[in-house]
């Protein structure tokens, strides 16, 4: 397992990462673009380590499509109900 891993950071190294470039970047790069596919936020938020998918959802509710006009008609039946 450590061999793979050090051989990630040798790769890494010669693709000469563009400058700038951070591990958070790559981070918020993964997730946006999870959610914007519409993976689930359960999974993007275990894949992330977040605690909960609150953490996930008030970073990323932005790429979240019709999330909001979705909850608002599951709130209009149960009170049709």
């Amino acid at each position: 397992m450590i061999d793979g891993y050090r051989q990630r950071i040798k790769e890494a190294d010669a693709a000469e990462v563009r400058e700038g470039m951070t591990l958070y970047g790559l981070r918020h790069f993964f997730a946006s673009n999870c959610l914007s596919h519409n993976i689930p936020i359960t999974d993007v938020a275990e894949w992330m380590g977040h605690k909960g998918i609150d953490v996930t959802f008030k970073i990323y509710r932005h790429l979240m499509p019709g999330s909001i006009g979705q909850a608002a008609q599951v709130l209009d039946l149960g009170l049709a109900a």
